[in-house]
């Protein structure tokens, strides 16, 4: 697959099974002509190899025993105006199975192989049409789930982080070669870059580095779905709230202490964002094995989660418990986002005699009734616009894995670099680091990249893309 050949490659573009129409994907040198030799337009005498790029032609696709196929659409996408950089081919006939396989088993029969997975936008890599960064946007794009997801791919593709990435790359490349232009003339005592600027640029660089990678533990928790875990003690309205936040009655409510004894999970969707609400056991010491089981996997999602809601009853009288709980839960989750919900305040308004201080060192405290459902739209409407507030202050969100790596050892190079600078060791050592660090960039956008990479990355699209 990472040898770009000649061949000409076809695919379904559209999922398999009956629909409305259906798109066939051809790239490749002989993909006109081919399809040129199956085709018979609407108008006499019109032929595909002498029609312009980006044009469409109605017409039928014809058998060798010249039956007729279908009657199709055919678009024209001539090289290097198309998405891989090749000539291409749409064909957009009716939906049936039997047509699109019978298309395509006739296109095969006249020398056209069948697209691997990804093949399409490997070329378009491979053809200068896309970076990598670029073409695994793609691939998230594809398989955006909400609003914010597409809006993050569609950044991507249009190349908010290559551009960012490629210049950074750049400057560090005019100063890496100073430096061995410095070596060069080392007998000569020449100095080509200035020390003073070095040493900003590669503060500048860290810093910028370190936004980006900030930015992954964003990026990758709204594209996977924010984990929200709705922790406390039994019977203090746990359930309930969980129910009004999805709009079911997904978790049993029982004034029962210990009936929620697993995790039940909610999706819902807020401002564009995919949010994951997990009901979890009461925390509380218990011998029930059962409920003890039910108290670890509450522990162990804790974990897992990016926000907790912790909620406790608000005319619970053993108000220094309910506060010391919730600072050890503070202290415990320092990076989490940690909301406090003093629920039942329809029962009895939340009351403590230092209630202000106490407040004042909660970023999110809401005293809410769990049955009115408009007191837990507040809580939620403060939960989505935390995420968006986020986003809005991040120009550049990184979700891919493998940007994250490259990035961290970057950053791990250039602030070896910018040790070994300011403690004064020789250049041709701050060189060294500075070109792995350039390696490790040219790695996110495939100008410096691996076959193992290629493979790995182009094996997870879609057939026909």
């Amino acid at each position: 697959m990472l040898d770009l050949d000649d061949d000409t490659i076809v695919a379904l573009a559209t999922p398999i099974g009956s629909s409305a129409i259906s798109v066939i994907r051809i790239s490749g040198k002989n993909s006109i002509s081919t399809v040129e030799n199956v085709f018979t337009s609407m108008k006499p005498g019109k032929k595909l190899e002498n029609q312009s790029t980006h044009t469409i032609h109605l017409g039928y696709i014809v058998s060798e025993n010249q039956n007729l196929l279908d009657q199709v659409l055919v678009s024209i996408f001539r090289s290097p105006l198309s998405y891989t950089g090749e000539n291409m081919i749409e064909i957009s006939c009716h939906g049936s199975y039997y047509i699109q396989q019978q298309i395509l088993q006739l296109l095969i029969r006249k020398g056209i192989r069948l697209a691997r997975p990804g093949e399409f936008t490997f070329r378009a890599f491979m053809n200068q049409k896309l970076d990598l960064s670029q073409a695994e946007a793609v691939a998230d794009l594809i398989v955006s789930e909400n609003k914010i997801c597409h809006e993050i791919s569609l950044q991507q593709i249009k190349g908010t982080l290559s551009n960012t990435i490629k210049s950074l790359r750049k400057k560090l490349l005019n100063f890496s070669s100073l430096l061995e232009l410095e070596l060069d003339f080392g007998e000569e005592n020449v100095i080509f870059a200035k020390r003073s600027e070095l040493f900003s640029f590669l503060q500048e660089l860290e810093e910028i580095l370190k936004d980006l990678i900030e930015s992954f533990s964003l990026g990758n928790a709204i594209k996977k779905g924010i984990d929200v875990v709705i922790i406390g003690e039994p019977n203090v309205g746990k359930s309930t709230f969980f129910n009004q936040v999805i709009q079911e009655d997904r978790s049993i409510i029982s004034h029962i202490q210990g009936t929620t004894r697993d995790c039940v999970e909610g999706k819902i969707i807020l401002n564009g964002i995919l949010f994951h609400f997990w009901d979890t056991a009461g925390i509380r010491k218990t011998q029930d094995p059962i409920e003890i089981m039910g108290v670890e996997r509450t522990m162990k999602k804790i974990e897992e989660s990016q926000v907790i809601f912790y909620i406790f009853d608000s005319s619970n009288k053993e108000k220094q418990k309910m506060i010391s709980n919730i600072q050890e839960i503070h202290k415990k989750y320092p990076l989490k986002n940690i909301f406090v919900i003093a629920n039942k305040s329809d029962l009895s308004p939340f009351y403590f005699h230092d209630f202000e201080n106490f407040k004042s060192k909660i970023p999110y405290f809401f005293e809410i009734s769990s049955k009115n459902y408009h007191e837990v739209k507040r809580v939620i409407h403060a939960l989505s616009s935390l995420f968006l507030d986020k986003l809005k202050e991040k120009k550049i969100v990184v979700t891919q894995n493998r940007h994250y790596e490259a990035l961290k050892l970057s950053l791990k190079e250039l602030s070896l670099a910018h040790n070994a600078f300011h403690q004064g060791f020789s250049i041709d050592l701050v060189s060294i680091y500075l070109k792995e660090a350039l390696r490790y960039l040219g790695e996110i956008t495939g100008e410096i990249t691996s076959e193992d990479i290629l493979k790995n990355i182009f094996s997870k699209f879609c057939i026909g893309k």
